[in-house]
């Protein structure tokens, strides 16, 4: 029988510290939700052998991704994205729409890069098939504003 069968009050996350890009990774995510007791750890691995594994218990998530955010203050975390909000309120209203699909990780651009920080459309395939789109606002005025059925001039437009 699975492990998770025979815990019935605790579900357990395992995250992973990717060197590369100095971020973390949702390595496992418990498929029960809503137990008792909910565990995160984190796996450390020795680069000098690669065979070696260290889990490590967060006790405080918002500590462990506060640097990605400018707000000072603790954070609730969303065990699936590792997305850090203000409010558990926020928090609760994201959690059954981001638990349908499968862990995700939010990367960040590097400040260093500057190639990495430009935000460019690589998808030409999904433009729009018409080949020009035109978006207008008119100002106008009133000719003569004493009578209600004068015309409206154009004074300019955007």
């Amino acid at each position: 029988m699975p492990p998770y069968k025979l815990n019935f009050s605790i579900s357990l996350n395992v995250l992973y510290f990717d060197r590369e890009s100095k971020g973390f990774t949702v390595e496992y995510i418990s498929s029960e939700r809503g137990r008792d007791h909910h565990i995160n750890l984190l796996v450390l691995d020795d680069p000098t052998n690669p065979s070696k594994w260290h889990y490590v218990l967060i006790r405080n998530m918002s500590a462990l991704v506060s640097h990605r955010s400018k707000y000072q203050h603790a954070q609730h975390v969303c065990n699936s994205c590792l997305h850090p909000f203000v409010s558990r309120e926020v928090l609760d209203k994201h959690v059954p729409f981001c638990s349908r699909h499968a862990p995700q990780q939010v990367i960040y651009p590097d400040r260093g890069n500057e190639k990495d920080c430009v935000l460019m459309f690589r998808q030409q395939q999904k433009q729009h098939l018409i080949p020009i789109y035109l978006v207008a606002d008119f100002e106008s005025f009133l000719e003569t504003p004493e009578r209600a059925e004068d015309h409206h001039l154009i004074s300019g437009f955007c």
